[in-house]
């Protein structure tokens, strides 16, 4: 498993005093636009505590962001607005393949750990229309052009896979949903919708990334993808 360390500023949330007019079901969509960025990436402007567990909330949803390791170790979901593409190393790993949001600013790039619970909890169980999902840089290099550690560009056969799954009440739904990030040449690199409601209802989500790039330790692909407009309908 590639460990993979950028550093972000602390992600301040706060709560819209309001919900916009519209169907019941469009105001449990997670925008993610009341959180409030900064795209600092220095250690010295990195605020949150070691070893520590926060939520970060949208709409009807609490999306999990774990740091560790220091201080300088992120799993689960930060929060960006950065619109340029450029790749240059892991701290530019914060930016979409799309460049920027699929819709307002904000979007999330969430980082797959193997050892921690890679969720999304509901605030109340329902059944998820889908969510909007592409590429972020990091991932799409490797893929792309190849790197040190997952080898040369990927080829005809390598591929590179999201699986979401569900549960409600502790037990997991028999059925989960697939999304190729990558196939041979093929990568997402716009917002691509993906449909989730044959998850049923459920109270949180979960994801699983595989790939053809893998080591003793894992996936050598970057376990990353982004997020946005979370229980939206297509």
């Amino acid at each position: 498993m590639r460990k993979s360390f950028f550093f972000v500023a602390a992600l301040a949330l706060t709560f819209a005093a309001c919900q916009p007019k519209g169907e019941v079901e469009d105001q449990t969509i997670a925008t993610f636009e009341e959180a409030a960025i900064s795209p600092a990436q220095t250690e010295s402007t990195f605020a949150f505590a070691t070893d520590t567990t926060v939520f970060l909330e949208s709409g009807n949803f609490q999306l999990q962001q774990t740091v560790a390791y220091g201080g300088t170790y992120v799993t689960g979901a930060v929060v960006s607005n950065i619109t340029d593409t450029k790749f240059e190393s892991y701290l530019d790993a914060n930016k979409s393949a799309a460049g920027g949001a699929y819709a307002g600013k904000n979007y999330i790039v969430w980082y797959n750990d193997a050892w921690t619970p890679n969720v999304i909890k509901l605030k109340s169980a329902a059944v998820v229309p889908g969510m909007y999902v592409c590429n972020n840089v990091y991932a799409l290099s490797s893929m792309k052009d190849g790197d040190a550690i997952a080898g040369d560009p990927f080829g005809a056969e390598d591929w590179f896979l999201l699986t979401i799954g569900g549960s409600l009440n502790g037990e997991a739904v028999n059925t989960t949903v697939e999304f190729y990030l990558g196939q041979g040449t093929n990568f997402v690199t716009e917002w691509t919708y993906v449909d989730l409601s044959k998850l049923g209802k459920v109270d949180e989500l979960n994801f699983t990334m595989t790939g053809s790039r893998t080591g003793d330790y894992g996936l050598n692909t970057p376990a990353y993808f982004c997020i946005d407009n979370l229980g939206a309908k297509k």
